[in-house]
């Protein structure tokens, strides 16, 4: 395996592949190909981070090109120069909607039907995610937000999670009314992820308009519900999704019990 920096690893996989990539691709490729050893909880982060301060800096001098919202190439491979989209542009462009969008990040990161069955229910739940394959997992056992409760034809249930934690909330949802009646859930978190896979709980929001609500809310309902009609995601969602990491301990469980079947046999 090598161990290539971030830049380093970025130019590798946009040299192979010689078209412009999102940053989200660039990141999933290079977990794919074995680039790097260690991702952190925020690979995507990462490189459209290292992409955007590298453009920034060196200007016109960089060797990555933007061309669209979230896509870079390498400048070699650009055919024609009125395709690039600087930061520059989109300051110009966008300002007064881009320090908008940043001040009303609300939900910052989600999860999409996640399965009630890969989660140990027993103790204080561990609601663990990573953002790709590779990445560091992260437990979002301590996240607040927003939450879904499905069965396997609708949504039963909708709550949140403000006072206790989504952990709290979804353990509760084991043995109350509705403990026989869902499967998977899904959640809409407020606390972003940082690096480390910690959860930055020092939140602060500048003054919400109703319509902004109306914008959150409709976010939430479109990714969680996904209408065939609706071709875009909400205004003002910014949030990175994550995919659900089964429990060590249930893990531990299921080998045990394949460890039990095999003996009977003998």
């Amino acid at each position: 395996m090598r161990d290539l920096k971030w830049k380093d690893a970025i130019k590798k996989v946009l040299e192979e592949e010689k078209k412009a990539l999102h940053y989200t691709v660039i990141a999933e490729l290079i977990a794919e190909k074995e680039y790097r050893k260690s991702l952190g909880a925020t690979p995507q982060d990462t490189v459209s981070a290292n992409l955007t301060t590298d453009i920034n800096k060196n200007k016109e001098k960089s060797i990555f090109a933007k061309v669209d919202r979230g896509y870079y190439i390498l400048r070699k491979f650009l055919d024609d120069k009125t395709q690039l989209l600087t930061d520059d542009d989109d300051v110009i462009i966008n300002k007064k909607e881009k320090t908008k969008s940043e001040k009303l990040r609300i939900i910052n990161s989600f999860g999409l039907y996640w399965n009630r069955n890969l989660v140990h229910w027993k103790t204080k739940p561990d609601l663990l995610g990573v953002q790709q394959i590779g990445a560091t997992s992260v437990n979002f056992k301590n996240q607040i937000g927003i939450y879904l409760l499905h069965d396997s034809r609708e949504t039963i249930y909708v709550g949140q999670a403000i006072e206790q934690s989504l952990g709290q909330r979804l353990r509760h949802h084991t043995v109350d009314r509705l403990g026989g009646r869902w499967d998977r859930f899904s959640w809409f978190g407020f606390y972003p992820v940082i690096d480390n896979g910690e959860l930055k709980d020092n939140l602060e929001f500048e003054n919400i308009t109703v319509q902004d609500f109306g914008n959150i809310l409709e976010a939430i309902l479109i990714e969680s519900i996904e209408p065939r009609q609706n071709r875009k995601q909400g205004n003002l969602f910014y949030g990175i999704e994550y995919l659900q990491k089964e429990s060590p301990e249930i893990k531990r469980q299921k080998k045990e019990q394949l460890i039990r079947e095999l003996t009977d046999k003998l």
